[in-house]
């Protein structure tokens, strides 16, 4: 939580920022931040399964439950949503 001095402060740095550059709210909500694609990250955390397995016992093993089930779901979900 920022302080009162602390939101004024931000505020007048955004404020002196819009004055400066009256295109700069408008690109940092135009300009989305490019994600790594699903399907990618996906395959990396199948790929990760057996040597979570092997290094890791029975902690590995859930582990690796837990990445196979995440990396269906980035699977199905696709590239297209963010």
């Amino acid at each position: 939580m920022l302080s009162s001095y602390d939101r004024r402060r931000f505020n007048e740095i955004v404020s002196g920022l819009l004055e400066e550059d009256p295109g700069f709210g408008t690109r940092q909500v135009a300009e989305p931040r490019e994600l790594p694609r699903r399907p990618v990250v996906a395959l990396l955390l199948w790929a990760s399964m057996p040597f979570l397995v092997a290094l890791g016992g029975g902690t590995g093993a859930l582990l690796a439950l837990l990445a196979a089930v995440y990396g269906l779901r980035l699977w199905f979900r696709g590239t297209d949503r963010r």
